[in-house]
């Protein structure tokens, strides 16, 4: 029984990702902890990135119908399969915890200083229901409206800040210990390259014209995000220096410098609006995600009634995990890039060879029955 009757398609996917991918990497910039190098941390992560996400959109195109809890099963039998679906459930809710917490830090310490913490994380909670709600369908079409807003944002903040750039300050370069490098690529191809996976929720969901190019369409996504990430470390560098180092959210730093003929100023406050829309559709996808998952798994006939309880869990979550923004960056850079591996990379990789192996014992069954 199908829970959710939403079709998409390649295109819808593309901005999806790129929606996604931007997230919250829109306020917290991926490989940060490169310093100079941040800008080539993140061209390294991409490359350990679309190794992740060619492993898992390729396990997605061998089982067009299904999402990663029916591959789950498919695979690993019915008692390994849900334990290891049940993993990636908590991941999804978890990641979703995170996300929420990073944009109600961000909100909290950079705009709206008296506003409470639970204010800013339970409505935006509340938008994204709305949207899980209403299925994956309207969530996609979504994204093809907002995704290319964020981009011109992007696009005219960096020209105003063109006066401002220096790009003596992205000097010197490769001065980092390689042990040092790979660490902040590794935490750059975690986050947020690997996790698409997320997207294993939604790749049933493609229309059958999109099946066969999904994963290039996919991997396309991943690219163009990754493309503004690289943008974005080498404008605030050229632009912010040192300072880029040790902000904890240096585009937003860099974006209210701009200040073109005492005339156009205060450009912040309505990037703030591209930013929050990154974070709307990231939430949603895994919040989707979450809820679609624990309801195939409950062998339940609609996803809707999980909604409103799997929301609560999240913004809930989202509160008590940290007791700063400055942890929660802490832990994002230090722990997740390991944390996350398994559910980026072992499961997928262990699934896919499994799946492999399988099809070719098949095959060969199949060939010695035809003889």
């Amino acid at each position: 029984m199908e829970l959710e009757g939403g079709k998409i398609n390649n295109l819808q996917l593309t901005f999806l990702i790129i929606g996604f991918t931007f997230g919250s990497s829109v306020i917290i910039s991926p490989g940060k902890g490169a310093g100079q190098d941040t800008w080539l941390a993140i061209l390294a992560g991409l490359a350990e990135g679309l190794i992740f996400a060619w492993i898992f959109f390729t396990l997605a195109a061998k089982f067009p119908r299904k999402n990663i809890i029916q591959i789950n099963e498919a695979i690993f039998g019915s008692f390994v399969g849900k334990v290891i679906s049940l993993l990636y459930l908590w991941y999804f809710l978890h990641l979703g915890s995170l996300v929420l917490r990073n944009f109600g830090d961000f909100f909290t310490g950079a705009i709206y200083f008296q506003t409470p913490l639970i204010v800013i994380i339970g409505l935006t909670a509340l938008l994204a229901a709305s949207a899980v709600r209403n299925g994956i369908e309207v969530i996609a079409r979504c994204s093809l409206l907002l995704v290319p807003i964020t981009m011109f944002a992007f696009i005219f903040d960096t020209v105003f800040l063109l006066p401002q750039i220096e790009i003596t300050k992205l000097l010197p370069i490769l001065e980092l210990p390689l042990k040092d490098f790979l660490k902040s690529s590794h935490s750059a191809a975690t986050f947020p390259f690997g996790e698409t996976v997320a997207f294993l929720m939604i790749t049933s969901s493609l229309n059958k014209n999109s099946i066969s190019s999904m994963k290039r369409f996919a991997l396309a996504g991943i690219i163009i995000a990754a493309s503004f990430f690289v943008m974005a470390a080498i404008r605030n560098l050229a632009v912010l220096g040192g300072t880029a180092k040790i902000s904890l959210y240096p585009s937003y730093v860099a974006i209210q410098l701009i200040e073109v003929a005492d005339i156009i100023s205060r450009l912040e406050v309505a990037v703030s609006f591209a930013i929050f829309i990154m974070g709307f559709l990231k939430i949603s996808v895994l919040y989707y995600g979450a809820v679609l998952g624990t309801a195939q798994i409950l062998g339940l006939r609609s996803y809707l009634p999980l909604v409103l309880p799997i929301g609560t869990i999240m913004v809930v979550l989202s509160i008590i995990q940290f007791t700063s923004a400055v942890e929660n960056i802490t832990w994002a850079t230090e722990i997740y890039p390991f944390y996350s591996l398994p559910f980026q990379l072992v499961f997928p990789l262990v699934a896919l060879i499994l799946a492999i192996i399988k099809q070719n014992k098949a095959g060969t069954k199949k060939a010695g029955e035809a003889q």
